[in-house]
């Protein structure tokens, strides 16, 4: 199958299980029944690895942004206290077929601890907002407020529906989504009265992404124009981090203007966004110092997301036609076969390096220097580090 082919076939895979993960309503949330610069703060440090000391919360929100005609429905996880109690969180896929979230409680009012740093994450191409539960969840209880959108034109629904729209149509949009998205939030978190006012630090923030969200991110650091518009680098964000990242719309100046700390994630087996094709290219020219780049030895494309637990989950599902079934199961080849890394192993390394390097350049928190060492690096994996 040619790269443009799988990318396509991804996302229309996608599309044929999960329309209608735009819904926004009450029952999409819940069941019946700073970077180096920023000021250092003294917390305890958490294995980046494993849970953190924060339950998670998650509210879904609409953001209309009213210049560019486009409303959005994004997911926002955040920090909780200990004890509180909640329904768990509902990831509603189309009517009558749902997961309940592992951890994340709907609606559940948030700490009083903040601000917290702010962190977006931008999902793959034919993607749901909700694809990487897995780090985002785990993030949250680690202290960062994390938002994802689902990016109009490019979702599973779109695909299904016959809504999509071009390619570079979606590259513009997706990085005017995700400054859009920063600003949206900054202003929820500074309206008195708003269930997450308070909740989000203005000079912490960080983007990350996987595959096409991944261009995304390194485009929102370090701008990007094509045949429809230009966008300017967002010089908000103190850090990026990307996981199989799609980079070929990403020019060579581009990825050079990206001068900020950066963390590349990949997986050796990725046949949909491989390594010496989307990887080596930003590793060679990203300016920005450090720039960390850990290659997963067993890993394939969708090591990075929910795809597994999807296909875990298909028996529980009542009334799934075979075609569902037989497209998950397909998706499924670049993640969740015996000849990949286990999955969770793949998120726990994934997260371990991940939220280690957020909470060092975002939120500005020292006592991460093991998970960011080479020497240090898991097992099956190879950790680079350009100072």
């Amino acid at each position: 199958m040619s790269r443009i082919s799988s990318l396509i076939v991804s996302a229309c895979l996608a599309a044929a299980l999960f329309a209608g993960c735009s819904s926004s309503s009450t029952e999409d949330n819940q069941k019946d029944s700073a970077g180096s610069s920023t000021t250092e703060k003294a917390v305890a440090v958490s294995p980046p690895d494993q849970p953190g000391p924060y339950q998670v919360g998650r509210r879904v929100v609409q953001i209309n942004d009213a210049a560019r005609g486009r409303a959005l429905t994004a997911d926002v996880w955040y920090p909780v206290e200990q004890g509180v109690t909640a329904p768990l969180s509902i990831y509603q896929f189309i009517p009558g077929i749902e997961l309940a979230s592992l951890t994340a409680l709907a609606d559940a009012p948030a700490s009083a601890a903040g601000p917290f740093p702010l962190v977006v994450y931008s999902h793959g191409s034919g993607g749901l907002r909700y694809i990487a539960s897995w780090f985002t969840e785990a993030l949250a209880s680690h202290g960062f407020v994390v938002v994802a959108v689902d990016h109009t034109g490019n979702t599973a629904l779109d695909s299904v529906t016959g809504a999509s729209t071009p390619r570079p149509v979606n590259a513009l949009n997706r990085v005017q989504d995700v400054q859009y998205l920063i600003t949206a939030m900054l202003g929820i978190s500074a309206t008195a009265g708003d269930p997450l006012s308070g909740t989000m630090d203005p000079e912490r923030i960080g983007v990350t992404g996987h595959s096409f969200g991944g261009f995304t991110t390194l485009a929102t650091a370090g701008g990007y124009s094509n045949e429809l518009g230009s966008v300017p680098a967002d010089k908000r964000v103190k850090a990026i981090a990307t996981m199989a990242p799609y980079s070929e719309l990403n020019s060579d100046e581009e990825l050079a203007a990206i001068n900020i700390p950066s963390l590349l994630v990949a997986g050796v087996l990725d046949t949909t966004t491989p390594i010496v094709n989307d990887t080596t290219r930003p590793w060679d020219l990203i300016s920005g110092r450090p720039l960390l780049r850990m290659d997963i030895d067993k890993a394939g494309h969708q090591s990075f997301t929910d795809v597994c637990r999807y296909q875990d989950s298909l028996a529980t599902l009542p009334n799934l036609p075979q075609v569902f079934i037989d497209v998950v199961n397909e998706m499924a080849l670049e993640g969740c076969t015996k000849d990949l890394i286990p999955i969770d192993e793949a998120h726990a390394i994934t997260n371990g390096i991940t939220i280690a390097f957020l909470q060092t350049y975002v939120a500005g928190v020292n006592g991460y220097e093991s998970y960011l060492s080479p020497k240090d690096a898991p097992e099956g994996t190879e950790l680079q580090v350009k100072d």
